[in-house]
């Protein structure tokens, strides 16, 4: 990154009519934007993106939520009527839901649908490595679709019943963190049995896929979703593109993850939003080296869908306009 402007971007925030770092983690993220864009951009044009796709292990009754739920609240954020679209709306965020994988014949949203869902990872590879490609690039498109337009500020979400089990898989898989570490509750009872249960599975299937985990592509190809695949390649889009983006939960922080690994710069352009109640939030942000004390936002929150992020674009938009506006400590002297 240019230090010219780096320098400048100090000096300019320097001038303010305000305690140097009073702003704490918002004048640290206002400088990382301004940093990414090397620009003091005027005002930011925010888009917020939902991958949605069914898993395997949901669609062979593995999960207890029936897989039909994906598809059913997919529609329901494109009506408005979900949480996230609700947080989009009363913000003045731009949203859409991307369809990479509802196990539906239909396409819901913006149809990038790569197949029916993926298939069962304890019985082979949840997707093939040309599936892969498409739903990675699906995800890399969208963001090269609206940067065009001018957008300069993204966060994502993501929908599909079953994948905080393959967001713990790929993570372990990625880390060689044990499930312990990985896996979480989920939309299930915080019960100890049934944590053993999705531990034991999450081992039995990384134990199936050994010697295939050698890379992002293939952890996520092996055990992973498509929308995880689809979210990995939004990231490294921005990356590539020089836009910051906002980290949802624990999805998108394991896809953060993979994103980290495939282009080392993704940390300079994520901007982290909540502390998921998952347990295994702290190892993926850890993975894309973010600490603890760097989100902002810690409201127990476990919904997804780009919930947090939502929030969070809307307070980085609130920091923006005001290290914009505030006046100088010359301006402030001369009064």
């Amino acid at each position: 990154m240019d230090k010219v402007f780096e320098e400048q971007l100090n000096q300019f925030i320097l001038n303010k009519a305000i305690i140097p770092k009073s702003l704490g983690l918002w004048e640290r993220y206002f400088k990382k934007m301004c940093l990414a864009w090397q620009d003091m951009a005027p005002e930011i044009h925010a888009q917020h993106i939902i991958f949605s796709a069914d898993n395997g292990i949901s669609v062979d009754g593995l999960i207890g939520y029936n897989y039909e739920i994906t598809r059913k609240q997919s529609q329901n954020m494109i009506d408005g009527k979900s949480a996230v679209a609700n947080y989009c709306i009363f913000n003045h965020i731009p949203y859409e839901v991307v369809d990479v994988g509802i196990a539906c014949p239909q396409g819901i949203g913006v149809n990038r649908k790569v197949a029916q869902g993926t298939k069962n990872i304890l019985d082979g590879a949840a997707m093939s490595a040309e599936e892969f490609d498409l739903a990675y690039q699906a995800g890399y498109n969208r963001v090269v679709y609206y940067a065009e337009s001018g957008i300069n500020l993204f966060s994502f979400g993501e929908m599909g019943v079953g994948n905080t089990t393959t967001s713990a898989a790929v993570l372990s898989g990625l880390t060689k963190l044990d499930p312990r570490i990985t896996v979480g509750p989920g939309s299930g009872p915080d019960e100890e049995a049934y944590m053993n249960q999705k531990r034991e599975f999450v081992r039995t299937a990384l134990s199936h896929h050994k010697g295939h985990l050698n890379s992002p592509k293939e952890v996520i190809s092996r055990v992973g979703g498509f929308d995880i695949a689809a979210i990995t390649g939004a990231m490294v889009a921005c990356t590539d593109l020089h836009i910051p983006f906002v980290i949802d939960g624990y999805i998108t922080a394991v896809a953060m993850a993979c994103a980290t690994q495939m282009n080392g710069d993704a940390p300079l352009y994520g901007i982290p939003s909540h502390y998921s109640r998952e347990v295994g939030m702290a190892a993926a942000l850890a993975y894309a080296n973010i600490r603890l004390d760097e989100v902002p936002i810690h409201g127990q929150m476990a919904l997804g869908e780009g919930t947090g992020a939502v929030l969070m674009v809307q307070l980085l938009k609130t920091a923006h306009f005001a290290f914009m506006n505030i006046g100088t400590m010359v301006e402030l002297l001369e009064k």
